[in-house]
């Protein structure tokens, strides 16, 4: 027994002494039947503050390597470093492997693969210009070489001002070519589709010229180019010789695609008048949008990366908020709207949770951004169509409003033209002419100033009834002058004292002409026998949204009035064209005397 106690001690520390320190405590295993090896539980990982980095050579020989407890490590924003170390064993005939690190924003990658006698090491990332690359791909990719039945170990070094998670897979060749293929296939379709949409929407432009789809076009552009920022494609094809660029491209794309989504919103959502309160916040809003954009250029990139996720969270809420605030308000097209962003608005907020470390990087938080937003764009699309249709809708109900209205303006002309006539024929009529000449004959014996009187204010309300009549609207101080020659006409006949008198009236008020000289015609004829004297007075009270001119008489009918007669019949024609459906008349007996009411709604 003493001597099997002995025996393992022995072995137990012979194996601590000799082991290598650098072997990683986890395998993967290459087989012939699998071509896909996700890393992310068969590695070791080292984190460090940017202060207490360590060389390579330090960092193989640290005790803190930790295991990977996630299948995509992702730690959000931070400036700590990362070091990864993992080792493949091949027992497949495969010769040739392929490392794959997809996430294509990280600034700083340390590659280092173990040889006979030293360590190949190669240092990529978004800040070295694209062609420092081991391959020209939007993503990391590193080609190594295994022999069947080998073992090797493998290093990474993880340093970015953003978002810091590395997903790491090992495929085969076969599976490499096969797994490049689905994503330039998903890609093709999703800026295909982004691409038919940008012409589809700028043929509308040219055709119908609304700005909705100028701000829906601006806004799809941008936020297709800020989604190949984010995939690594805008650096590979718009700028692979400009790391800088490529760095600070994201917040300030990304900004100035918000800005134009929001402004998108405003138009289709009409925020300015379903929503004034909301279409301030948006306001707001688009100049944070305007900020980030200058402010990409100023502060570090690890600042405006935080600012814009934090931005695309509020984007998100604003917007979702604001579209159901305006469909509770019954604006049709919002509801289209907001079921087309229920499904961007999904896509952006897992990836936002995904930069903020909240939730892992895997297909769905990758990808589901993407897939929304083409989702979103078609949907939005169609609801733009939609508001265009009710837009035309409400339009062409206008247009047929509009046409019915001028045809009975028209028609209203025509009758206020055919009882103009039958009123001047009334007010010139042989019976009035000649009562008026008689009494100027017996005038002329009698009293020639009086006579003379008579003759010229007979000529002068003659005259302006004549001048003004084809008129749609004059001065009421005009009118009340032209109410005043025919009292005076009418006093000298009768030998009867008629006066007017106003209150409350201005010089910008308006009326019909011989709208009042019919009402006082009507009341003298039907008011005034057997009185000696007679008093008109119009008054002018104002209202919240209407004014009120009230003509006053104190004659007493003894006979039925003109209410049904030619008379009111010209008023209300004359109204309507003056004031079309904005107008009132009353007419009735009041105490001492009747009152006639001509109300101007606003």
């Amino acid at each position: 027994m003493d001597l099997l106690r002995l025996t393992f001690v022995f072995f137990f520390f012979s194996f601590s002494i000799f082991a290598n320190p650098n072997t990683s405590r986890f395998s993967t295993i290459l087989k012939n039947d699998l071509g896909e090896y996700p890393l992310g539980f068969h590695m070791e990982i080292l984190e460090l503050p940017p202060s207490k980095d360590l060389s390579f050579q330090e960092v193989q020989k640290s005790p803190n390597f930790y295991e990977s407890r996630t299948i995509s490590p992702n730690f959000g924003f931070t400036k700590n470093v990362y070091w990864v170390r993992f080792e493949l064993k091949n027992t497949s005939q495969e010769r040739d492997w392929f490392i794959h690190v997809s996430y294509p924003l990280l600034d700083k990658i340390d590659f280092y693969e173990a040889k006979e006698k030293d360590w190949n090491h190669i240092a990529t990332g978004d800040s070295y210009p694209f062609e420092k690359r081991p391959l020209e791909e939007k993503s990391f990719i590193f080609p190594i070489k295994l022999s069947p039945k080998k073992t090797n170990l493998y290093y990474f070094r993880f340093e970015s001002e953003g978002t810091v998670q590395f997903p790491i897979t090992v495929y085969s060749h076969e599976r490499f070519l096969k797994l490049k293929e689905k994503e330039n296939l998903s890609l093709g379709i999703y800026y295909g589709i982004l691409f038919v949409l940008v012409i589809y929407n700028l043929i509308l432009l040219f055709m119908l010229k609304d700005l909705g789809y100028l701000y829906y076009l601006l806004y799809i552009s941008f936020y297709g180019l800020s989604q190949s920022v984010l995939n690594g494609l805008a650096f590979q094809i718009f700028w692979p010789n400009s790391p800088h660029w490529a760095n600070i491209s994201l917040p300030f794309v990304g900004g100035f695609s918000l800005f134009w989504g929001l402004q998108f919103t405003r138009s289709f959502l009409n925020t300015k008048k379903n929503t004034p309160t909301w279409d301030k916040i948006i306001l707001s809003l688009m100049g944070l949008m305007l900020l980030l954009m200058l402010s990409s250029f100023v502060f570090s990139y690890y600042i405006n990366i935080y600012l814009l996720a934090s931005l695309v969270m509020l984007f998100a809420i604003v917007v979702f908020l604001v579209a159901v605030v305006c469909w509770d308000k019954g604006y049709k097209p919002a509801r289209y709207f907001l079921i087309a962003w229920v499904a961007l608005l999904f896509g952006v907020g897992i990836y936002s949770l995904k930069g903020f470390g909240i939730l892992p990087a895997n297909i769905v938080t990758e990808y589901g951004l993407q897939a929304g937003s083409a989702i979103e764009m078609c949907l939005l699309s169609l609801g733009l169509a939609y508001k265009i249709k009710l837009v035309n809708s409400d339009k062409n109900k206008a247009e047929r409003r509009m046409v019915a209205y001028k045809s009975k303006l028209q028609e209203a002309k025509l009758v206020s033209s055919r009882l103009e006539v039958e009123l001047l024929k009334n007010n010139i009529h042989p019976h009035f002419l000649l009562n008026s000449i008689n009494s100027t004959i017996i005038w002329l014996d009698e009293d020639p100033e009086t006579a003379k009187q008579l003759l010229s204010s007979l000529s002068d309300e003659l005259r302006a009834i004549l001048k003004l009549s084809n008129k749609k609207t004059i001065p009421i101080k005009e009118e009340v002058e032209i109410c005043k020659r025919y009292l005076e006409i009418m006093s000298l006949r009768k030998e009867t004292k008629f006066e007017f008198l106003t209150e409350g009236i201005g010089l910008k008020d308006i009326i019909p002409p011989i709208v009042l000289l019919t009402l006082v015609e009507n009341g003298v004829t039907h008011g005034y026998q057997g009185k000696n004297a007679g008093s008109f007075v119009l008054k002018k009270k104002k209202e919240k949204n209407k004014t009120r001119y009230i003509l006053f008489n104190d004659g007493l009918p003894t006979t039925k009035s003109d209410s049904l007669g030619t008379g009111i019949k010209y008023i209300k024609s004359r109204l309507q064209e003056a004031f079309p459906n904005k107008w009132e008349f009353t007419s009735r007996l009041v105490l001492g005397g009747w009152e006639n009411t001509i109300t101007v709604l606003e």
